[in-house]
């Protein structure tokens, strides 16, 4: 009698395609939900990364404006008088400007300039100011 080589067959358990199919489902339902999450914080980012761009290129023009003033005409109103660009305006939600000139030492005339422009964000909180700060002298009178 020859015996023959038993043969192997899988064993199949019932449900169990089911539950490997509902694990496979859940992890990429929850992959999905961590890359929409991190998506949404890269937006935010780059949402706020361009705001601060735009309030910084235009805080950059205005003292540009306050520098070439001349020594008598240099106070907060006459940096005022150029109002925020357009497209600042646009771009930055409720944009706030403030413009502080204060007289440092009068023996050596030196004025300094400081603008600083704040807005709000997407969730209607108001950010910290983009700040510039200079110092102005006067020119020294040639006799």
């Amino acid at each position: 009698m020859m015996r023959s080589r038993p043969t192997y067959r899988p064993v199949y358990h019932r449900g169990s395609m089911f539950i490997e199919t509902a694990i496979g489902i859940a992890l990429t339902v929850i992959v999905m939900i961590a890359v929409a999450q991190l998506v949404a914080v890269i937006a935010k980012q780059r949402r706020d990364m361009a705001n601060t761009r735009v309030a910084t290129r235009e805080v950059a023009n205005m003292m540009e404006l306050a520098i070439v003033l001349p020594w008598d005409e240099l106070n907060a109103d006459a940096i005022a008088k150029s109002e925020i660009s357009d497209l600042s305006s646009v771009a930055l939600s409720d944009p706030e400007l403030a413009i502080d000139i204060v007289t440092l030492d009068t023996a050596l005339q030196t004025k300094q300039i400081e603008i600083a422009l704040s807005w709000r964000d997407q969730a209607n909180r108001r950010v910290d100011p983009v700040r510039l700060v200079a110092w102005k002298h006067q020119a020294a009178v040639s006799e």
